[in-house]
């Protein structure tokens, strides 16, 4: 079960999936630099993504709720961004 705020965002059949997805991008290093780009995180966001859901941090824990809203808001599911993943190399 994954919570914001006390509401269920995704089912706990969702949460293998988002670690496939946190350990590929980033190893679950927090402060984890692509250096060929501005990726940046557990989720590897780009300077765009940041700016849509907050501030670029190495708080890890502001960086799991605006990588769950942003899986939530592309893709609905981290079972779907992981799919994605698995075609494009990315999500």
């Amino acid at each position: 079960l994954v919570e914001e705020k006390g509401k269920e965002v995704f089912g706990e059949e969702e949460v293998p999936a988002l670690i496939e997805l946190i350990d590929r991008e980033s190893d679950f290093n927090h402060t984890a630099q692509n250096p060929k780009s501005t990726a940046y995180g557990l989720f590897q966001f780009l300077d765009g993504t940041w700016s849509k859901y907050g501030e670029k941090t190495s708080d890890p824990n502001k960086q799991i709720e605006y990588g769950l809203k942003y899986i939530k808001d592309r893709y609905k599911t981290p079972s779907k961004a992981l799919d994605y993943h698995n075609q494009n190399n990315s999500y």
